[in-house]
């Protein structure tokens, strides 16, 4: 199980230069974003313009803070994605083009590398107490908010809001915390080539 603290994952800039990311984790370690299997980032949204390109992989995409953003899909036109809203799946190689919809945002991007990966996303709510057994191949979950508090190493860890925790399958994630919060659940399992 690993601990993962946001103020250890240094900003580094987008792929189009537009803006910056923090990568909580990515595969194989050491990959570039050309040849990842899956990356797992928040990105610092500033200014309106357009969306990197990633050829090949398959984007999930949730508002964490802020008021929110339009974003404009080839083939779908225009979304509006907000705080508390569900993640917006779309083909990475997709021209998207974004307007913030009130000032500057964080957003919470998965992506994996199609026909490698696949990604599911949920919503858990911490209330007190939780085990949560992970089933598959690698499972993180990302804190909304202070308060949680994570067993790593035999004692409590606290968990700020937008650290994360991740599991392998067949490990154990408890967690506690003194009133209900908020945790995205990312669940990633390796596509069977077969």
């Amino acid at each position: 199980m690993t601990l993962i603290r946001l103020q250890d994952c240094p900003p580094s800039p987008w792929k189009n230069g537009g803006g910056s990311t923090r990568q909580l984790l990515i595969s194989p370690a050491g990959a570039g974003l050309d040849d990842f299997d899956y990356r797992i980032s928040l990105a610092s949204v500033a200014s309106d313009g357009p969306f990197s390109r990633f050829d090949g992989v398959d984007r999930q995409l949730l508002i964490l803070q802020g008021a929110g953003l339009e974003l404009e899909l080839d083939g779908r036109g225009r979304l509006r994605l907000t705080p508390g809203g569900e993640p917006l799946a779309f083909a990475g190689e997709t021209p998207a083009q974004s307007r913030l919809l009130d000032g500057p945002l964080t957003d919470f991007n998965v992506m994996t590398r199609r026909g490698r990966y696949r990604s599911r996303l949920g919503r858990l709510t911490l209330d007190g107490a939780l085990e949560l057994r992970a089933d598959a191949e690698l499972t993180l979950l990302l804190a909304l908010e202070d308060g949680a508090r994570l067993w790593h190493d035999g004692r409590p860890q606290p968990l700020a809001a937008w650290d994360a925790a991740v599991a392998r399958r067949g490990e154990t994630l408890r967690l506690q915390a003194a009133r209900p919060l908020s945790l995205w659940r990312v669940e990633l399992e390796a596509v069977d080539p077969a």
